[in-house]
């Protein structure tokens, strides 16, 4: 038999597999996604009682659940919470491998760098694993309209960062100041928060220079916002949460 009738025939039970979840109400749930495997009402209150429940005995559950919505950040989060919390870290960085290239979704990409920050804290080369995370997660989902948050976290950490003697504290200025220049210009909701940031960054450090970047960027960061304005206002009301289901009717 080869790998991929293997897989397919492990996927196809894994879509099979209903656990016996103690209560009629649960149960009925589980035998509605039988039946209608894209019933998002069923799912939740399945969703909510497995996230009370010790990982391992629902992991299957949770397989099933991003199998049948692969591209829901907010249930690949869920699911790499509950392992998480079981502190089953090798898992958790397949889930992270599974995903995070594919769902570009920002609370997702969120916990990724939360992760990092909990499980390698203690590694002597944090800083650089901690600043590669960040630059990993730009590459991928800076340009998403809710990613502010992301470049303020960035910022926020690379000042935090100890900077011995003149050269490293140049070098750090020059860290921080890239990180900042290149967010400035990125259409993005509460960009006027991050330039306003910026600008006062500069200030404190050279007056001087800090008039120069303001003329030399102020364009293009006007540019950006008022793309985030429009982009806004066409969007806004969207469910960014909602996951794909094939249409009815």
């Amino acid at each position: 038999m080869s790998n991929s009738t293997v897989q397919n025939a492990a996927s196809t039970e894994e879509e099979t597999v209903s656990i016996d979840w103690g209560s009629e109400k649960l149960n009925k749930a589980q035998h509605t996604i039988d039946e209608n495997k894209w019933d998002i009402e069923a799912w939740g209150v399945l969703i909510r009682e497995a996230q009370n429940r010790w990982i391992n005995d629902v992991r299957t559950f949770f397989e099933r659940l991003v199998n049948t919505f692969p591209t829901s950040g907010r249930y690949w989060k869920i699911y790499i919470e509950q392992e998480m919390k079981g502190r089953n870290f090798e898992r958790v960085e397949k889930l992270f491998q599974r995903c995070l290239i594919k769902v570009l979704n920002i609370k997702l990409w969120k916990l990724y760098l939360a992760y990092v920050k909990e499980t390698k804290a203690a590694l002597p080369t944090f800083k650089e694993k901690m600043a590669q995370a960040y630059d990993f997660a730009l590459e991928k989902i800076g340009m998403d309209i809710q990613s502010f948050s992301i470049w303020n976290d960035y910022v926020t950490f690379l000042k935090g960062v100890e900077a011995v003697g003149s050269y490293a504290e140049n070098q750090k200025i020059t860290a921080v100041r890239k990180v900042y220049q290149r967010g400035v210009v990125n259409p993005m909701m509460k960009i006027e928060n991050l330039w306003k940031d910026y600008m006062a960054y500069e200030q404190g450090i050279n007056p001087i220079i800090a008039e120069k970047m303001a003329m030399e960027r102020s364009r293009d960061y006007m540019n950006a916002r008022r793309v985030a304005k429009e982009f806004e206002a066409i969007t806004r009301g969207l469910s960014r949460s909602i996951p794909s289901v094939p249409p009815t009717g």
